[in-house]
């Protein structure tokens, strides 16, 4: 991946250092030709003054010493041309061709013929100018035909095109170490992320690095480490869930198998028996017993399933997946304490227990099924484990933008110990096993308030009993 992300990145810098270059290039070019013109167009005006005055003076010999020391001194040949078309003077090898004669016929009609082209490293090392000699009556005396000398303008040329191009170069050499500096910073957490799924795929421990890179690629590597750890809750959860319902249905299971073992014997001894009602009453409470464990595997498993929802909706809350809450959505509920409870009224006081209720009617974000749910759990908790003659307290309570579900009794309630463990899934107190229950309910309701964006509390009542505050948002 990185070399498909360098790649580019490199052909572009590298045609946008040509583009570079070569208008720096043809800048040095085009300076050093004006350069060279501006110079030769001094000398120009030297050699036309002497022309000028040595045809006034009719002195062709001292303009020749001239152009034979500007010929020596610059290393350029000279042709002066009279106005008849005939060669005054001469410095060089220049001589009257068709191409001379026709650049001095076009510089006789008083136009300078300057037409010195951008010079480059594979220029000619040549170029012929001419300019017309014009007497102070406006008349054109004659014209100086210069042959320009470019090789030193060439090699100043080609001398500062290399040094441009070694600029060039190593301001390339800066941009793709910086590229590549880069392009490890932006893929760094990528490689990780890559590492990571990979660890993940083969059940290793995933190690993320530290937080590196660009922001999105930094919230990306962060979404994928709470993934990650949702998975892996949300596997060890599911791990736990079927160790312990293994292990719970093994018992009633075994106990199953026995009584109908019991019960095959039982019959055989019914058909040989001498006594068939005997026989008879041995298979009746074979039946019986058999029929109150398959109701207990029964209510065992319809709580794992209602476990197994509850953790799965407490996940989706948890990982953000969950409903989002709308004013009048079913995630709201209006209740009061004795609404809640009310139905369950009558079974208390069957038990001989006393129920009160307090609070007003709130509104809260929490799903009246699962509110429902939790109640029944709380109050068949406190039937069974707060013991006749006990009262129970359910009251609804402002706190702060919450609003508290309070369940006391004024039973023999929890030591610290067993509320430390209270929620464990299939745990029940010592001296509880004998009483029907699975060890689900509060193990459901935690998962129930999750579920809700709600938080648990459970102690022990002021009254002596167990204390359980569900804490909702009001609305």
């Amino acid at each position: 991946m990185r070399r498909r992300v360098l790649l580019p990145v490199i052909v572009f810098g590298l045609l946008a250092m040509t583009v570079i270059l070569i208008g720096v290039g043809q800048q040095v070019a085009t300076s050093r030709t004006q350069q060279l013109t501006l110079q030769r167009a001094n000398s120009m005006d030297q050699l036309t003054q002497r022309a000028q005055t040595a045809i006034t003076l009719g002195d062709g010999e001292t303009l020749q010493e001239y152009l034979d020391e500007f010929h020596e001194t610059f290393g350029e040949s000279v042709l002066i041309i009279e106005g008849t078309g005939a060669p005054l003077a001469a410095a060089g090898d220049i001589t009257l061709d068709d191409e001379v004669a026709q650049l001095a016929l076009a510089a006789s009609r008083a136009v300078p013929q300057w037409s010195l082209a951008t010079a480059y490293p594979w220029s000619v090392d040549t170029a012929l100018v001419a300019e017309p000699l014009i007497s102070d009556t406006g008349t054109v005396t004659g014209v100086v035909v210069l042959d320009i000398n470019q090789a030193a303008a060439k090699r100043d040329i080609t001398e500062q095109w290399i040094l441009v191009g070694a600029i060039g170069l190593a301001l390339f050499a800066v941009l793709l170490a910086a590229a590549m500096a880069w392009m490890r910073w932006i893929l760094r957490p990528v490689s990780a992320l890559d590492s990571a799924a990979l660890a993940m795929a083969n059940h290793q421990k995933l190690d993320l690095g530290d937080a590196t890179g660009p922001p999105e690629l930094r919230r990306l590597a962060e979404s994928f480490r709470q993934m990650s750890d949702s998975v892996e809750a949300a596997l060890e959860q599911q791990h736990g869930l079927v160790a312990d319902a293994s292990h719970q249905l093994r018992t009633p299971l075994a106990a199953i198998r026995l009584r109908m073992d019991s019960l095959s014997y039982d019959l055989g001894e019914a058909n040989s028996s001498k006594d068939p009602d005997a026989a008879r009453q041995f298979v009746a409470e074979d039946v019986t017993a058999i029929d109150a464990d398959l109701d207990r595997l029964e209510r065992t498993v319809e709580r794992m399933l209602t476990l197994a929802n509850a953790e799965h909706r407490a996940g989706e809350t948890i990982s953000g997946h969950a409903f989002e809450v709308s004013v009048d959505g079913p995630e709201r509920s209006t209740v009061s304490a004795t609404s809640l409870a009310e139905a369950h009224r009558a079974g208390l006081q069957a038990a001989g227990i006393r129920l009160i209720t307090e609070g007003e009617t709130f509104r809260v974000v929490f799903r009246q099924s699962d509110l429902d749910e939790i109640i029944e759990i709380l109050l068949d908790n406190a039937r069974k484990y707060a013991g006749e003659g006990a009262t129970v307290w359910v009251s609804l309570k402002p706190d702060g933008d919450a609003v508290i579900l309070e369940v006391a009794d004024s039973g023999p309630g929890l030591d610290d110990e067993q509320l430390a463990r209270i929620g464990t899934r299939f745990w029940r107190a010592t001296g509880h096993s004998a009483l029907p229950g699975t060890g689900l309910g509060h193990a459901i309701l935690t998962q129930l308030a999750r579920a809700n964006h709600a938080t648990v509390l459970v102690d022990r009542a002021r009254q002596g009993g167990l204390r359980t505050r569900v804490r909702m948002r009001a609305t």
